[in-house]
């Protein structure tokens, strides 16, 4: 059995996530214990929200990040190895850190660092995301060159076949909506507050950059699939990817097929949500998939595992 996995990005965010498994699995629980030392109430606002704050970049990243990485605890509490991974932007960090480049402290100084930089930018830089579903990523590309203006407008996310995201400045956006609109396309506005990974956060990259360079990499104990190329990391440019990473579109799609064409037979979804399970589903309808981010999933995927990992 060949199994990846996949880490939540910022968006999955919701009260309550990884309390079952803070509650449960000791493991977790000391994740947990360690982000508070460090961020003294992120417990309490994964656990209990509230949702608004929950939402504001400077605390949905270290929450993520945090619930992501006691998922990756759990999961390692049932004595398997992946043979590859990947992470959906903010959850990059969160699979760097499962596969031993830094320590879960150095990945959530990251993130932390990280969030304020591009909070930071994303209000010198209003803007937003939406995702436009239904067509081809080439598609989508046609009518951003099409209806861009002076300002920035970019398609940054690609998902999977028919869902794409586009960021850029607010009356870039107002224009793509405007568009869809006039031409009955399905636009779905996204709960971020900025132009992420787009030039926007291009300062954001720098500065992060610099923090990420400030600290020691080890080299990956597990395949891992870089967003910003779409492929495995190469060891030696480890930083300089994950610099760009936060101003370059997500390749996500190109991973799983990727990571499909590898011959993973079984993927897991690490942390709060089930998007990636979805994108995975829209390129390969039989891909056996499953969520861990509770208790009670955690008990399942050991089943699974235990019978040699049948279709979900």
């Amino acid at each position: 059995m060949k199994i990846g996995v996949l880490f939540a990005g910022q968006g999955a965010q919701k009260p309550g996530m990884g309390r079952s498994l803070c509650e449960s699995v000791p493991a977790a629980r000391e994740i947990f214990d360690t982000a508070e030392k460090i961020l003294p109430g992120i417990t309490q606002l994964c656990f209990e929200g509230p949702q608004e704050k929950l939402n504001e970049t400077i605390w949905t990243q270290p929450c993520v990040y945090t619930v992501d990485c006691a998922c990756w605890a759990a999961f390692s509490t049932l004595g398997v190895r992946p043979a590859v991974g990947a992470g959906f932007s903010l959850g990059e960090y969160a699979a760097l850190y499962a596969a031993s480049v830094f320590s879960f402290e150095t990945g959530l100084k990251l993130v932390k660092r990280r969030a304020e930089f591009m909070q930071e930018a994303a209000e010198l830089h209003p803007g937003s995301m939406a995702a436009v579903l239904g067509l081809e990523a080439r598609e989508v590309e046609e009518i951003v060159d099409l209806i861009r203006g002076q300002g920035v407008l970019a398609p940054v996310n690609y998902n999977c076949p028919g869902q794409t995201v586009v960021a850029g400045d607010v009356a870039e956006m107002d224009s793509l909506i405007s568009y869809a609109r006039d031409h009955r396309l399905k636009v779905t506005p996204l709960a971020t507050s900025g132009a992420f990974h787009s030039e926007r956060m291009q300062e954001a990259a720098a500065r992060t950059g610099e923090v990420i360079r400030s600290e020691t990499f080890s080299e990956p104990d597990f395949v891992l699939y870089a967003n910003q190329t779409g492929l495995p990391y190469e060891t030696d440019a480890m930083k300089d990817t994950l610099e760009k990473q936060t101003s370059s579109p997500v390749l996500f799609e190109q991973i799983l097929r990727g990571m499909l064409a590898d011959g993973c037979d079984l993927f897991v979804e690490l942390g709060p949500g089930r998007t990636l399970a979805g994108f995975l589903r829209r390129i390969d309808r039989k891909a056996s998939v499953y969520n861990l981010n509770d208790y009670a999933s955690l008990e399942q995927l050991a089943q699974v595992l235990q019978a040699g990992g049948n279709n979900a």
